[in-house]
């Protein structure tokens, strides 16, 4: 009978080792999942460390680059005006220090020729201004000369010529003056430019002085 109870016995203890051993493996391999879970969360947070560095370094990549923009953006709009104020600056210095254009205290500011509804008549225009700080008296006389071509060869004809009643063309004044003439050119005359002569008469205060100049006659 001592051997039934020793088989038992045996049996128990064999049924107790296993499950000591299944439950020796289910903590361990408990064990291992909670440490590869562990070791999966440090990687995404190592992850989500590194992608937040880059996110941050692309906004500060985007907002350097709109202040630089923006910069530039100023720059070119105080560039742009120093560029408008720099022209209209220098067209006033040509307009005033043109040297063909001034001479004894006067200088042509404005030489205008306009078609007129006759064939071959022109009302030209010539504004005179002073530029001498001390403003005197200025007087003289305008002449002219119109220079093309006539039936394919070189000619020119003076304001004589083409004046129904020739008349000198005076001027007077002390700080402007526009002056007024119609001209009529030849038929078959091709004009290229206009030649204006402006003589100032000597006084007390100015010298006797000439300006001679020279402009294209407009295209219609």
């Amino acid at each position: 009978m001592a051997k039934p109870k020793l088989l038992v016995v045996s049996l128990i203890g064999a049924l107790a080792l296993t499950s000591v051993y299944g439950l020796s493996v289910v903590v361990e391999e408990k064990d291992q999942l909670i440490s590869q879970l562990k070791q999966q969360l440090s990687n995404s947070l190592e992850s989500q460390s590194v992608l937040q560095q880059r996110l941050s370094m692309v906004r500060l990549e985007q907002d350097t680059s709109l202040a630089e923009l923006a910069q530039l953006k100023q720059s070119i709009n105080q560039l742009t005006e120093q560029k408008l104020a720099l022209t209209e600056e220098l067209l006033v210095y040509r307009k005033i220090m043109a040297p063909e254009k001034q001479a004894g205290g006067m200088k042509i500011e404005q030489l205008n020729i306009e078609p007129m509804l006759s064939p071959n008549y022109y009302r030209m225009q010539v504004l005179l201004m002073q530029v001498a700080r001390n403003k005197r008296l200025l007087s003289g006389e305008l002449q002219l000369v119109v220079v093309g071509s006539q039936n394919q060869k070189p000619a020119q004809y003076n304001l004589a010529d083409l004046q129904s009643e020739a008349s000198p063309l005076a001027f007077k004044f002390r700080y402007f003056q526009e002056v007024n003439t119609d001209i009529k050119l030849p038929e078959g005359f091709k004009a290229e430019r206009i030649e204006l002569t402006a003589k100032v008469k000597g006084n007390k205060w100015n010298k006797k002085a000439e300006i001679i100049y020279k402009q294209n006659w407009p295209v219609e």
